[in-house]
């Protein structure tokens, strides 16, 4: 039997990932290890280009801007953080039916093409919405050419 390398991803594949990942919060690490998975839950990105700009979007709910890491290293953009559980379970406090909520360490990366102007990059926070502002450099930048009649 040959493999065969597939380089598309259904949404389907990405659905029992995160099935996985909830399974193992749930049940803790198995026998064979943590399945791969290098961190407890990954913030929603969205990544829109714009004229001038590149706006990279993540929510990051319950969190405030100390808890966020953004750095940036060989054209590679990260945005790490870590967001901590905030619930005490006991018979004060009352007993937990059902938890969704995420938390825990998390890291995501992202290649930059080379035309961003890295000197440029801003990052703001607020309520819970990380946006990153990555400027494109002037050559980058579209722009109308007139065409002239030759003589």
């Amino acid at each position: 039997m040959a493999l065969t390398k597939h380089t598309y991803r259904p949404d389907s594949w990405n659905r029992l990932d995160a099935l996985a990942d909830r399974m193992n919060r749930i049940f803790g690490d198995s026998e064979f290890g943590n399945l791969a998975y290098a961190s407890d839950w990954l913030p929603p990105v969205s990544v829109e280009e714009r004229n001038n700009e590149i706006l990279l979007t993540a929510e990051l709910p319950g969190m405030t801007e100390d808890q966020v890491e953004i750095s940036l290293e060989n054209n590679v953009l990260t945005i790490s953080g870590e967001k901590r559980e905030s619930r005490e379970e006991g018979a004060e406090s009352g007993k937990f039916h059902l938890v969704e909520r995420s938390f825990g360490s998390f890291r995501r990366s992202f290649t930059l093409p080379r035309t961003i102007h890295a000197e440029g990059i801003t990052a703001e926070f607020d309520n819970g919405l990380l946006n990153v502002r990555l400027p494109k450099a002037d050559e980058a930048l579209s722009r109308r050419i007139e065409v002239r009649r030759s003589s």
